[in-house]
């Protein structure tokens, strides 16, 4: 923004959710060094700016060029830094086709097709871009282990231009300095490996491992003894009394139950907890709390509780005994979202302060997991505790509650059970998390769900693609949430709407076969399988839903392995573990699949409890229409 390539835009009041913007000025780069060196295989490039100095490194390291950018205060006095990008020119336009692996949107985009500073920018955080050019491929990455970015890639007149914005903010102290991210550019021989699985080798290379020894399999269900979010919370049972339905989910096929939250709160809402210490007296309190875990735990099901972290109403004693665990505004006064302050999840104190709740749930209620509300962080605290910048209340404080609540788990003897609300497919998440939540997923559906009725082979093939590359860049031992809606999406944003009030019952159902026959654990939401659980009207699901998971579980071997195929009609086809087949239509009609002369049974499908004990009347390689087949080769 300095040299004028992007127009600034002043990150102070952006909420959690905001990422930095990208909006070219169409001014050409004609600074020069003031000093640079070099070796074999580094350039170290140094620009001066207004009271700055900025050196660029650039290492060769495998066949990946790491680029590093360090900015120093030359200046006497503090200065104020807000939002810096990293911009990659590729100097052509035509031939340059690039693409979000795991983000939106999910098409894959023609540079040439562009108009001239027409950005495209990432829906979520967004550490890999890859492109293909008629020569071979290259990928761009970028990690910042500290603060969010933007991402995006616009074209001028003659270049294809590549931009991580990354969320700086801070008064950076006179005569010091500080290091912003590092981008990788990976050059991909044409013929040689697949290219998104080299972005997935080189996160490897830097350390970036998924946990091992935690919960990955079953089926989970998200609700509330006072009902769900759309509906107002009708129900107003307490747990007590919700504890009855649970058979009844078992009967189903659940095995995790997602609790939301049931502490002390106020007439806000659920998610503004006074005390997440004390279960609320309308829910049953304490005994309430404990009869509903060891009845699921009786029935060999698991309860996540829904932590949030953020904090409660400043008045509050968590917020009022800790002032230095609160976030602050560069003026001093506290940062503040949906009425609650914003907690400094770096502060030790604070970390320790939620690691000891999470034990003490263990102790008493026996809780066996966590969802955690607002993982990717909180507002920028302009009083941050130590050496760590206002913009590290984003990503390193995210990464940092959700290891504090992963270790209350931990401390008291439960397997790792963490599902941080964490939208966006980067790497910085994965050594604490057992399943990610999949929003990626959800916002392909979103903008996709004009082509599920208009054009159901478009769909299937731009879906398909999206899962693929998904599975292609992130570890193959990284397990992901489906789900076609939560309790934000049916109430308040994206969609504001049921699943089946969105695409309708066909399409639904077979949207649901596709989150439980992929793999990673499928999520519902209380009422899915039955309206008139919120109010509303349709199709009972429950014993679709049974059978469904019935279906997962008996014949869907376990693990994480998944082989897509590409059929150019409305079937998407994908392979498990290498071992079965899973044929789903996305069309109101029977659709055919061609077995290529490959010798298969059909195990089970849509229409017919378990198809090799009785007489189908579909052949093999047909689909019933919105329906699934399960077939083995042989």
């Amino acid at each position: 923004m300095a040299v004028g390539l992007l127009e600034y835009e002043s990150m102070l009041d952006f909420r959690t959710w905001n990422l930095p913007g990208i909006a070219p000025t169409g001014r050409k780069f004609d600074l020069l060094p003031v000093e640079y060196s070099h070796d074999e295989k580094s350039f170290t490039a140094s620009f001066a700016l207004e009271g700055v100095r900025v050196t660029v490194g650039y290492e060769l390291a495998e066949e990946v060029l790491q680029i590093k950018l360090r900015i120093a205060n030359v200046t006497s006095g503090p200065l104020y830094l807000n939002t810096c990008a990293f911009m990659l020119g590729l100097n052509r336009v035509e031939g340059v086709v690039f693409d979000f692996p795991a983000n939106t949107p999910l098409q894959r985009c023609h540079a040439a097709q562009l108009k001239p500073f027409e950005v495209v920018q990432t829906g979520l955080i967004n550490f890999a871009v890859h492109t293909a050019l008629p020569g071979g491929d290259f990928n761009v990455l970028f990690i910042d282990d500290i603060e969010k970015w933007g991402c995006g890639v616009y074209r001028d007149e003659t270049c294809t231009r590549y931009v991580y914005d990354a969320g700086l903010e801070m008064d950076l102290a006179p005569g010091s300095d500080c290091e912003v991210g590092t981008l990788y550019l990976m050059p991909c021989e044409a013929g040689g490996r697949n290219p998104y699985l080299r972005i997935r080798d080189l996160t490897a290379r830097l350390g970036y491992a998924p946990c091992t020894g935690g919960i990955h399999e079953g089926v989970m269900y998200s609700c509330h003894p006072s009902g769900t979010m759309d509906s107002g919370f009708p129900l107003k049972m307490d747990l007590f009394e919700y504890a009855q339905h649970l058979p009844a989910l078992k009967e189903m096929g659940v095995d995790h139950i997602w609790l939301l939250p049931v502490f002390d709160h106020n007439e806000e809402g659920v998610y503004h907890s006074n005390d997440q210490s004390v279960i609320d007296e309308r829910y049953g309190g304490e005994e309430g709390c404990r009869y509903f875990c060891d009845k699921a735990h009786e029935l060999g099901m698991t309860v996540l509780f829904d932590y949030v972290p953020h904090g409660p109403a400043p008045e509050f004693p968590v917020a009022k005994d800790h002032p230095e665990w609160l976030s602050r505004r560069r003026d001093g006064t506290l940062q503040d979202e949906w009425e609650c302050v914003s907690m400094d999840y770096n502060h030790p104190g604070y970390q320790e302060y939620t690691a000891r709740l999470v034990h003490d749930h263990v102790k008493r209620f026996g809780v066996d997991g966590a969802r955690i509300d607002c993982a990717m962080g909180g507002l920028s605290n302009w009083r941050p505790y130590r050496n760590n910048r206002p913009s590290g209340n984003s990503v390193l404080a995210g990464v940092h509650i959700t290891e504090a609540i992963r270790s209350g788990f931990l401390r008291g003897g439960k397997q790792s059970f963490i599902l941080p609300e964490n939208f966006n497919p980067l790497p910085n998440y994965y050594h604490c998390t057992d399943l990610f939540y999949g929003m990626n997923l959800y916002r392909a559906f979103v903008e996709l769900q004009p082509l599920l009725s208009s054009d159901p082979a478009q769909y299937a093939e731009l879906l398909t693609d999206f899962l693929e590359r998904e599975a292609w860049i992130t570890p193959p031992d990284y397990y992901k949430m489906r789900f076609l809606g939560n309790h934000d999406t049916v109430s308040w944003v994206w969609q504001s709407a049921r699943a089946i009030d969105c695409y309708g019952a066909g399409p639904a159902r077979a949207l649901f076969a596709l989150i439980c026959l992929v793999d990673g654990v499928p999520m519902i939401y209380q009422g899915d399988e039955d309206p008139s659980i919120y109010g509303g009207t349709g199709e009972n699901l429950t014993e679709y839903f049974t059978m469904l998971f019935r279906h997962r579980k008996t014949l869907i071997p376990a693990g994480n392995s998944t082989e897509w195929l590409h059929t150019g009609t409305p079937v998407m086809a994908f392979e498990r573990q290498g071992e079965v087949l899973v044929l789903i239509n996305l069309s109101d009609r029977i659709q055919e699949f061609d077995f290529s002369g490959r010798q298969a049974e059909a195990l089970a499908d849509s229409t017919q409890e378990d198809v090799s004990k009785t007489e189908s009347s579909l052949a093999l390689g047909q689909i019933p229409a919105y329906g699934y087949k399960i077939v083995r080769y042989l």
